[in-house]
């Protein structure tokens, strides 16, 4: 887990419970400033981690990728015990309200107060110390926005730079939307597969032009693999299909049926559903999108930095 994931992390990491494969005996797992992690702490967050990341009992049952996921996870709280240790400092206390209302809105998740009270037991709170919980989080984000974040520029320079290094995301080709149906032909076939399949294709056209919804022909008919969504292939560009298929649907205008072709895979009637023109977006319509990304990376690395700071000018201990 990276440091610069500590800011999201900040408040869910600490809402888990449960036990794991290499749950120990209850005790001190570091002490940060004097002030004491405990081993029951980090064991909810190792779940929590392992939740949201994918991990298995596979995983855990290896030493040294536990090891490695208890040090990642350990490593997390600490910067959150510094963080909170730096806002108290500073005097950047989250306001009861403020987290009065972080506290409603996570109530708000459960169906039934039974249901939250249950969730707060099984994670080791109550309602009080849940909130002091929430006041110490909200604090240590509040901390980072007042003295990392909002110290943060972007300029026009970097602006500039990024987009031209980053040129071909901004420019999309032509895209269409069609559904199909087809019926399935194979180039080697004999004659007859081909008379067979164009009876077959011919009788869906007439029932098309008779009115039949194409959607639901295409499901019912279609011996494509989009046959249950109706035909849809989504949107494509140029090059994203075979190029008989492509030459025909972006002659198409939306709402219009194409006669029956054939193509490698068989014989094909296509609707077009929707068409997006190119678009070239400019540096001027893209540039407060640019700039929104680069703060982002920009306070992420910032944070990383001032997390190791705390780290180098604080007394740590860990227990093992």
């Amino acid at each position: 887990m990276k440091l610069r994931n500590i800011v999201s992390c900040l408040l869910v990491i600490t809402m888990t419970f449960g036990q794991n494969t290499f749950a120990v005996s209850l005790g001190v797992a570091a002490t940060v400033q004097g002030k004491d992690i405990s081993e029951a702490k980090l064991q909810a967050s190792i779940n929590y981690y392992r939740q949201t990341q994918g991990g298995n009992e596979a995983e855990l049952s290896d030493p040294v990728r536990y090891k490695e996921i208890r040090s990642n996870v350990l490593d997390v709280l600490i910067g959150q015990q510094l963080l909170w240790d730096a806002a108290q400092k500073d005097s950047v206390i989250a306001p009861d309200s403020e987290v009065k209302i972080a506290f409603d809105e996570y109530r708000a998740q459960f169906q039934t107060s039974e249901q939250f009270t249950s969730r707060l037991t099984k994670s080791g709170f109550n309602e009080e110390s849940f909130q002091e919980n929430l006041k110490q989080q909200i604090s240590a984000k509040k901390w980072l926005q007042l003295k990392v974040i909002s110290t943060i520029t972007v300029s026009d320079i970097e602006i500039h730079e990024f987009y031209l290094q980053n040129e071909a995301r901004f420019k999309h080709p032509e895209q269409v939307r069609t559904r199909h149906i087809l019926i399935k032909v194979d180039p080697k076939g004999t004659k007859a597969d081909m008379r067979q399949a164009t009876a077959k294709m011919t009788a869906i056209k007439q029932e098309l032009d008779s009115g039949a919804d194409f959607e639901a022909l295409a499901k019912q008919k279609s011996e494509d693999s989009s046959a249950f969504k109706g035909g849809d292939l989504g949107y494509f560009e140029r090059g994203g299909l075979v190029a008989t298929y492509e030459d025909v649907a972006f002659d198409l205008a939306p709402g219009e049926v194409s006669d029956v072709f054939q193509s490698s895979f068989g014989l094909h009637i296509v609707k077009m559903i929707d068409r997006k023109p190119a678009v070239n977006q400019s540096e001027p319509d893209v540039k407060d999108r640019i700039a929104s990304y680069i703060l982002k990376d920009k306070a992420d690395l910032a944070v990383e930095e001032k997390i190791i700071s705390l780290k180098q000018a604080a007394t740590i201990e860990i227990t093992r």
